[in-house]
């Protein structure tokens, strides 16, 4: 099925939501402002009779005892180009001035022509000429009653249909610029939207070919397109990591295994050759070498399995405090040789944990620690509970760790010792199955040091 660019979708939706918004207004407006005009002229209309029957009944002669017929005649006519026909009776009931009787043919072509407008613009209403009477007083004495003939429930002349027929003239031609304009904009709003993503999606195609040095301009106004630039960033700084840290790996891997591989490799070689005899002290060197290379399988197996999830945890009632002090135990010899001062402190604190794991925990840092700690230096684990949370902190006097490598020291195959000394060893392993188990425990690890002020590594678990 053909996909249709995101850009043209957000065009036509924004055009489209214009033109039926502009399309709803342009309706309601014409019929409110129709109804409230049509209104308008109705009351008008209304008043217009009023006032013709005030001004007729206010030109009652009372000296000569009856109207003016010459004004009524005046007023009569004038009143007729109006749409209004009028008669006029005396307090007795005679017939003083009709406009029919006057001229009757005008009154019929005024009728015809008023009927005729109506029922072609406004056949709904189903109007008439309605006769409405006033009585007229003087001075509180009854002189006469009018009569006003006009078309109910109201009537409009040319002038008025083309105000109606202008307004809607308007209105559509407000409508079409309107549409116009949406359109223009849409696809202004649309480019600006898509513009951002279309980045996202070319460095996202690089980053799949490989190419994770690539970055995608994050300095958008959008807070949901910079978070998704950002995002991008992320990830491909991520991703860049990760591949050095492999090609890191298989140079960790190859120096490992190159040394103990050589080594045994020469003792053989030399042996079978009979230059040198496989004397027990030379046996023991091969034997440690290839105790070398299986601790560096284990710690592999180890990571593989903390990456696929393979952590299965037997939980039970452990408590924090003597487990602490026995794993301590476990190093008593490094820390007799150098001189080290260790010691555990706190309260106990019972956890619902894997026991074996967790002392792999505490093992690795208490490990670290004596790794990275000078002769005559300390030593402390403390345990303490913090409301829900069980608290274990591994505290050293020794070298420290610096910010660059603070922030990476729990990453996969990470090592701050880059000599890779027999000293110090290890592949950078350690500290991220050490990770790995505690938050499979739902707990969290991480790291305070500066340079020659030793480390403090803090782990936090949930207690029963």
């Amino acid at each position: 099925m053909k996909k249709t660019h995101l850009r043209t979708t957000l065009s036509l939706a924004f055009a489209l939501l214009v033109a039926l918004t502009v399309c709803l207004v342009s309706i309601l407006s014409s019929t409110f402002i129709s109804r409230e005009f049509e209104e308008y002229v109705k009351l008008t209309q209304k008043k217009q009779a009023d006032d013709l029957a005030e001004s007729i009944g206010s030109h009652y002669d009372e000296s000569g005892g009856g109207f003016n017929i010459d004004y009524v005649h005046g007023m009569g006519m004038y009143a007729l180009k109006d749409g209004f026909l009028i008669r006029l009776y005396d307090e007795d009931g005679n017939l003083l001035w009709d406009a029919e009787n006057h001229d009757m043919a005008l009154c019929h072509e005024v009728m015809d022509t008023i009927t005729l407008r109506m029922q072609e613009n406004r056949p709904e209403l189903h109007g008439d000429f309605v006769t409405y009477s006033y009585d007229l007083e003087t001075k509180g004495k009854h002189t006469g009653k009018l009569e006003i003939s006009y078309y109910t429930p109201y009537y409009l002349d040319e002038n008025d249909f083309q105000f109606i027929h202008a307004l809607n003239r308007i209105l559509a031609l407000t409508s079409a610029v309107s549409l116009s304009l949406a359109v223009v904009l849409g696809v202004l709003f649309a480019r600006r939207i898509t513009k951002p993503i279309s980045g996202v999606i070319s460095a996202t195609k690089k980053i799949s070919e490989g190419d994770y040095g690539v970055r995608v301009d994050a300095n958008l106004k959008e807070r949901e397109t910079h978070e998704l630039a950002d995002a991008v960033n992320h990830m491909a700084a991520s991703l860049e990591e990760q591949e050095y840290l492999r090609r890191q790996l298989t140079g960790d891997i190859a120096h490992e295994l190159r040394t103990p591989v050589t080594n045994i490799s020469s003792y053989m070689e030399m042996m079978i050759d009979d230059v040198m005899e496989p004397t027990q002290e030379r046996l023991k060197s091969c034997y440690d070498e290839l105790s070398r290379l299986f601790g560096l399988i284990t710690d592999l197996e180890r990571l593989e399995s903390v990456e696929s999830g393979g952590i299965n945890l037997n939980k039970e009632d452990v408590e924090l405090l003597s487990l602490s002090e026995t794993i301590l135990q476990g190093f008593e010899t490094g820390i007799h040789e150098k001189n080290i001062d260790a010691r555990v402190s706190g309260e106990e604190v019972h956890i619902c944990a894997d026991r074996g794991r967790l002392s792999q925990v505490i093992a690795n840092l208490l490990s670290n620690a004596l790794k990275y700690t000078d002769e005559n230096g300390k030593i402390t684990i403390s345990v303490k509970r913090k409301k829900d949370i069980a608290e274990l902190v591994v505290e050293d006097t020794g070298i420290g760790i610096s910010k660059e490598d603070r922030e990476r020291v729990f990453e996969r195959f990470y090592r701050t010792d880059k000599s890779r000394t027999r000293k110090t060893g290890g592949a950078g392993m350690g500290l991220s199955i050490t990770k790995a188990i505690v938050q499979a425990h739902g707990g969290t690890i991480h790291c305070e040091s500066e340079p020659g002020t030793g480390s403090r590594f803090i782990v936090t678990l949930p207690v029963i």
